[in-house]
């Protein structure tokens, strides 16, 4: 069966901002701030079931892939949902998170042809639909913020040599939203998304990934290898390094060291 990239981006255009909207409006409250295992809280399980019930609505044939619940249904096209992306930032008060919903039309986040990245706090929405072209206007940006977490200090000063040698004046970022910050990217707000923990997941970069490359950027993991993963479950897809620059993300990526063993 043959989707339209178009209408999937305005259901998830809908299903995103609604869930924002609820998000917001219950922002410090206890009943959704309140932990329910794991890093997630309240928020991410009423926000997930809600985004699950909107787009059922649409009366498609989904495989839903979500942080929360896992997999449901068994259909052709895949929902991929990170119901709130910044779930430690919400916990505290702190106004950076977003909702990340993606539709992919094959097994793989290369077969991602729609999406959308909803700020829950402030900001306009992203999304698009894939061979429309880059929906944002970036402009003339000559920002040199760069976002950067890893937890191994090789890593960390192989990425900060890039950075440094590259940039004139970079400043170190992080937001604690990986969707929001790689869309920032794609926007030309951000020069370089790096996180070399090795533990982002596909719920957390499907939407925005899909994004970054339809303005014409690319993800890159440890050894150059292209960011890609499953769309058939939550699985973890590693380091993802992005910008609009493909020669920048590249080099910084391929400064990482090797894992151990490998």
């Amino acid at each position: 069966m043959e989707y339209d990239p178009d209408e999937l981006r305005k259901i998830a255009e809908r299903a995103a901002l609604e869930a924002a909207k609820l998000l917001r409006e219950n922002v410090c409250s206890s009943s959704f701030t309140r932990g329910v295992g794991g890093d997630s809280i309240r928020a991410d399980v009423i926000a997930e079931d809600y985004i699950i019930d909107l787009i059922t609505r649409e009366g498609l044939e989904l495989r839903i892939v979500s942080e929360e619940r896992g997999n449901l249904g068994e259909g052709e096209l895949r929902a991929i949902i990170d119901p709130l992306d910044g779930s430690s930032n919400y916990a505290a008060c702190i106004p950076i998170a977003s909702v990340s919903i993606a539709f992919a039309v094959g097994p793989r986040l290369r077969d991602v042809v729609a999406g959308a990245v909803a700020p829950v706090f402030h900001g306009d929405l992203f999304s698009f639909a894939r061979g429309r072209g880059c929906p944002l206007e970036r402009g003339q940006r000559d920002h040199e913020v760069v976002v950067l977490y890893s937890e191994d200090p090789e890593s960390f000063s192989s990425l900060l040599k890039v950075i440094w040698n590259r940039l004139s004046n970079a400043k170190i970022r992080n937001l604690g939203s990986a969707a929001l910050e790689i869309a920032y990217v794609a926007a030309g707000n951000l020069k370089l998304f790096a996180d070399a923990r090795g533990s982002l997941r596909n719920v957390d970069v499907a939407a925005s990934l899909g994004l970054l490359r339809e303005c014409g950027g690319e993800a890159y993991g440890r050894e150059g290898a292209v960011v890609d993963g499953s769309t058939d479950r939550v699985e973890v897809v590693g380091d993802v390094i992005a910008s609009l620059d493909k020669e920048f993300a590249l080099a910084a990526s391929l400064s990482l060291p090797r894992v151990r063993g490998s």
